[in-house]
């Protein structure tokens, strides 16, 4: 045997130990345990891996903080960064006296939240689509207050304004009081390359429910809250899982910081128009027509100008954190990532705070009353 044979054995055996030692030592730091039939890690774990640290805890709400403040409650699917709400797809649980987070939360939630990069998997934005909900003799949700049909087409009309203004191409579902099947809305999505989808609706619910609440597609083989059944067909997913949860979050944290709504949380559902969809989309419920004080404010001009221009500016920093930068296309006032800190350029989380200990503040309600109507 030559000596150059000898020495690539030698190199084939140190490789083959650091792999099993890399391997062995990710299995002792990040432990996996099932609990009702659902994986689970270590929240301890998963701090570690964020460099986020306890803090003091009130009211049974466990808070950490570092690069970004997240808050949960054990039991509960409530999850929140920076002061946003989430729902998770499942509770935190406790587990050998261990607070215990879903691995699919952490990869579908946590981890495109808390550490939003490029995708691999996201295009060139240059398409918006934006879906104008209901229309025609689908009024969608009505009150003495206003007409949802009304209010989601007047949204989505100063959107693609704003948009096209920034040199995004703009494809509107509908721009007249038309109906179409939901069906109808997918297809005209997924014939747009290099684009996102944007549904635009409002709430209708008991009297005092009230705020903004935002939707993606539930991960693959879970639940939606939502669901009438619970086949195996029913719990698909798609391949945008962090693209949906980034656009997301960067849509409905503008719009809470702008319109100091109540915050009803980034929600996971399995709506007919979030289901077949091939690009990353949300559907957005920009409040409730059936509150009179918010409904007053969904008709009116200014409130929609707001909520217009929350998502125009929530699709320009999710386009830019997470997309290819498209060639040629306008920069828009709030196109940078970055913002000036004391002394230095700080980048920012795709929710648009500054990425320090403190994170930023929003209005939220412990009395958030659900509603009855979902797009």
């Amino acid at each position: 045997m030559g000596t150059g044979t000898i020495r690539q054995l030698l190199i084939l055996g140190v490789a083959m130990v650091t792999c099993l030692f890399g391997r062995a030592y990710a299995q002792s730091t990040i432990n996996t345990e099932y609990i009702d039939g659902v994986e689970y890690v270590r929240l301890a774990d998963i701090c570690r891996t964020y460099n986020l640290r306890p803090k003091a805890s009130q009211n049974g709400m466990h808070t950490y903080g570092g690069s970004h403040r997240v808050s949960l409650i054990p039991a509960r699917q409530d999850f929140y960064v920076n002061n946003y709400r989430y729902v998770l797809s499942y509770p935190i649980k406790s587990y050998g006296g261990e607070l215990m987070i879903s691995s699919t939360d952490v990869s579908k939630l946590v981890d495109p939240v808390l550490r939003p990069r490029f995708s691999k998997n996201a295009s060139t934005l240059r398409t918006v689509v934006i879906d104008p909900g209901h229309g025609g003799h689908d009024a969608g949700a009505v009150s003495p207050y206003a007409r949802e049909k009304d209010c989601n087409l007047a949204v989505a009309l100063k959107l693609r304004r704003l948009l096209r203004e920034r040199g995004y191409k703009v494809v509107m579902t509908r721009d007249t009081d038309v109906f179409l099947t939901l069906q109808q809305r997918v297809q005209i999505a997924n014939s747009c390359p290099d684009s996102i989808f944007v549904s635009i609706h409002h709430n209708s619910g008991r009297r005092a429910a009230e705020g903004i609440e935002t939707f993606t597609l539930a991960p693959h083989g879970t639940t939606s809250p939502f669901a009438r059944t619970r086949r195996t067909a029913d719990l698909a997913g798609n391949d945008q899982d962090s693209e949906n949860i980034a656009l997301a979050t960067a849509v409905h944290s503008r719009a809470i910081k702008n319109t100091k709504a109540v915050d009803r949380g980034i929600q996971r559902a399995r709506f007919s128009v979030l289901c077949t969809i091939k690009r990353p989309a949300i559907l957005f419920e920009g409040g409730f027509v059936s509150n009179p004080t918010e409904g007053g404010l969904i008709s009116s001009s200014k409130y929609q100008d707001t909520l217009a221009l929350s998502i125009c500016n929530g699709i320009e920093a999710y386009g830019a954190t997470v997309c290819k930068r498209a060639p040629g296309r306008k920069a828009g006032k709030n196109s940078r990532v970055v913002v000036k800190g004391t002394g230095s350029k700080t980048r920012t989380s795709i929710s648009g705070a500054q990425m320090s200990r403190g994170g930023i503040s929003s209005r939220s309600s412990a009395k958030q009353q659900k509603g009855n109507k979902r797009g």
